[in-house]
This record gives C-alpha cells, sequence and structure tokens, in this order.
C-alpha cells in the first residue's frame, strides 16, 4: 500500500513531514476523541513556527472494493470533500476547525485508507444532551438555542446546507457572553441557493424535542422574516415527516440484516 496523495493547506506546508508521520502515530498515539465507523484522535505536532499545536485526526472506514476504486477514479474521497468544504466554509465565514491536510493510501487503484487532519477545536457545550432531552430550566438553554438558529441562519444565508445537519457534527463553546460554532463531518455539504424547503430539511434534523425547535424556529424565523408561529408549525411538521423516513430506513436496514 503506498501513500497516493497528501494535499496540505498552505500554512502548514512547513510541517510536511509531521503530517505524513500522523497516519503511523495514530494507530498508537493521541487522545480518542470519537470511536465508531471511523475513529477521530486528537494528536499534537510542531506548528508552521516551530510551536506544539493540536491537531484532530479523523480516520475514515476502509470503503468495500467497489467503493474503494470509485472513490480512487471518479469522485472525491470523503477526506479530500472534507478540506475543499472546510476551505471553502472559512472563505464564506463559516465557524469550523481550520483545516490542515488530507492523506489518502491506494491499493491497486482502489482507495483504502484516507485521513482528514484539521486544528483541534476545543469545545465545552454538550448540544446532543439538550437538542435530544428537552430545555431545562433556566435561561441559558434558551440563550444557546437562540445563538444556535442565528448560526444556522447564517450559513443558509451563505448557501451552505449540511445534509448531516445534527447536534454531533456542531461544536459549541462559551465566548465571552455568548457562543462560538463550529461545523464538522463536511463531507456531505451542498453549497448553492436555498429554499424554504432546504432550510426545513436542515433544520428538522437538529432536535426531537418540539420544546426545542420552537425556540430555535421562532428565532431563525425573525432572521428569516417570517411569521415564527406558522414558520413553527411547519418545522414541527418537517421534523415528523424525518423521523418517519428514518424509522423506515431503520426497518429497512433490520431486514438485510436478519
Amino acid at each position: 500500500m503506498t501513500a497516493a496523495r497528501m494535499r496540505i493547506a498552505r500554512p502548514y506546508r512547513d510541517c510536511r513531514a509531521q503530517i505524513g508521520d500522523l497516519p503511523g502515530r495514530f494507530e498508537h498515539d493521541g487522545v480518542t476523541l470519537h470511536s465508531g465507523r471511523n475513529l477521530i484522535k486528537r494528536l499534537g505536532i510542531a506548528g508552521p513556527g516551530g510551536e506544539s499545536i493540536e491537531v484532530a485526526v479523523k480516520a475514515f472506514a476502509v470503503p468495500a472494493r467497489v467503493r474503494g476504486f470509485v472513490y480512487a477514479n471518479l469522485r472525491r474521497p470523503k477526506a479530500r470533500r472534507c478540506m475543499i468544504h472546510a476551505q471553502k466554509l472559512a472563505q464564506l465565514g463559516v465557524g469550523t476547525p481550520e483545516p490542515v491536510a488530507c492523506i489518502e493510501y491506494e491499493d491497486y487503484r482502489c482507495l483504502r485508507r484516507s485521513y482528514y487532519v484539521c486544528r483541534y477545536w476545543p469545545h465545552d457545550q454538550d448540544l446532543t444532551a439538550l437538542l435530544y432531552r428537552g430545555v431545562p430550566s433556566g435561561a441559558d438553554a434558551q440563550v444557546l438555542l437562540e445563538a444556535l438558529a442565528q448560526f444556522t441562519a447564517a450559513q443558509h444565508d451563505r448557501g451552505v446546507l449540511h445534509l448531516d445537519y445534527n447536534p454531533g457534527n456542531i461544536l459549541v463553546r462559551s465566548e465571552g457572553d455568548g457562543f462560538q460554532f463550529a461545523l464538522v463531518d463536511l463531507n456531505r455539504l451542498r453549497f448553492r441557493h436555498l429554499d424554504i424547503g432546504d432550510r426545513m430539511s436542515g433544520l428538522a434534523r437538529l432536535s426531537t424535542k418540539d420544546d426545542c425547535l420552537r425556540i430555535i424556529g421562532r428565532r431563525y424565523a425573525r432572521l428569516y422574516g417570517a411569521d415564527p408561529d406558522d414558520f413553527c408549525v411547519r418545522l414541527e411538521a418537517a421534523q415528523r415527516r424525518f423521523a418517519a423516513r428514518r424509522r423506515r430506513m431503520k426497518r429497512v436496514l433490520a431486514r438485510f440484516r436478519r
């Protein structure tokens, strides 16, 4: 297996040797941030000025042979899409961890291993707990949800549609009296003018709780220039349709696993 490609963002080109060592270090070094079909670890390297910096390295699951051939010859691999999309988000002013590099390994013209490297983005809020369990008592959660609505509206206004826009793919940290957000898991993005249907489909993935959706929906509607009550009714209907599609998909997949 040989390294087919290594693409490095311009500010980090002097770090080429260290970036090239990351896949080897990944196997036995670093702090695990996420473990699942894909694995994400935090590792340290020397930055462009020699200072120590932390990067997040995402190792994508090895694709089946047919899909590996497609990624190597016909379609951009996920790691490369993540890097390209991160650079595009930065140009548009949408928060995302700074891209560093993508590394791809091929075997007989099939993509096997691939890695996306970005700066580690410290975060201190748990959106998943909030958006899947409902709004706790107190005003802090409402302030956070309204800030999330503003972040979502800003990216939609810039023509960014994240096709897997769920709480696990949005990082958030406290910043003074407010919050700062960053998008992750960037391989499934679309860049185009978004109509109301696109906006609803993005928002509907955020929460299973009506109280959370209403806070987000009302704030988003005011920013979008829509009637908040009507917007929330449509948003809740969109969320129910999305949940129903997801249940049907799970039933179909369960049949194939038998």
